[in-house]
This record gives C-alpha cells, structure tokens and sequence, in this order.
C-alpha cells in the first residue's frame, strides 16, 4: 500500500565521513525531497540541445546545483579551518535558496553525498512503512 508523503518536510543528515565523529562535532545538514514539480525541473536541467543540431548534452552540474538549491535547507555545526561557524545564507527571492558562496565551502563528494540523498528521500523506507 503506498505511504502518502509531505514532500516538504525536512529531514536532518549526517554525512559518511562525520560518522565516527564524537556527535557534538559532527556537521548536521537539515534536507527535505523534492516536490514533483522541482523534480521535473530538476529532469528538465540535465538535458540540453541546441536548436538546429542534433547532438544533446548532459548537464550534471547544472543538475547537483539545482538540488541542493531546492533540497538543502540548513546546516548546523558546519565550521571553517579555524573553528569557526559557518552561517547558511539564502538569497533574496522566492522561493529563498542557499548561496553559491556557501557551497562553495562544501567539497564536492559531500554535495554528491547530499544530492544523492536528496533524491533518495522520497523512497519510504522498510522502517518508515512499519
């Protein structure tokens, strides 16, 4: 029997690498899924062609950028070399989506880690069906 879902709720995620970490120093990443629309959105990046030609290109930048946009809600104890906090900051608009700037202070496997689990979470799992 399928499990009706809110598709923005948010869920909070530690990252693989933070795991063996002492928690009080583990950086906790808050994420929700996609609705169906950003989801096409999301598709509808991927893909690109020029008009006149038959040849498409595959644009996985454009795509993990446009999910962490709309999956990637909030972070806590994200910290810079020194120790200190690093604020996570939305641009001004709506809807309102973390900055270039911030991911910029992210390695790319940890946003490949997040877009993957962004995408994943409108799975239910065997323990969430129970």
């Amino acid at each position: 029997m399928p499990i009706a879902l809110d598709p923005k709720a948010t869920f909070t995620y530690v990252l693989e690498d933070d795991r063996t970490l002492p928690e009080e120093e583990r950086t906790v990443f808050t994420l929700r899924g996609l609705t169906v629309a950003e989801e096409a959105r999301v598709a509808d990046s991927m893909i690109s062609s020029i008009p006149g030609q038959e040849e498409l290109s595959f644009r996985s930048g454009t795509h993990q950028l446009t999910v962490l946009r709309h999956g990637l809600r909030g972070w806590s104890q994200f910290v810079d070399g020194t120790g200190k906090d690093v604020p996570f900051i939305t641009g001004k608009g709506s809807p309102r989506f973390v900055t270039d700037d911030c991911l910029d202070r992210m390695l790319p496997r940890h946003r490949q880690e997040l877009v993957s689990v962004i995408l994943e979470r409108g799975a239910v799992t065997e323990a969430e069906g129970e």
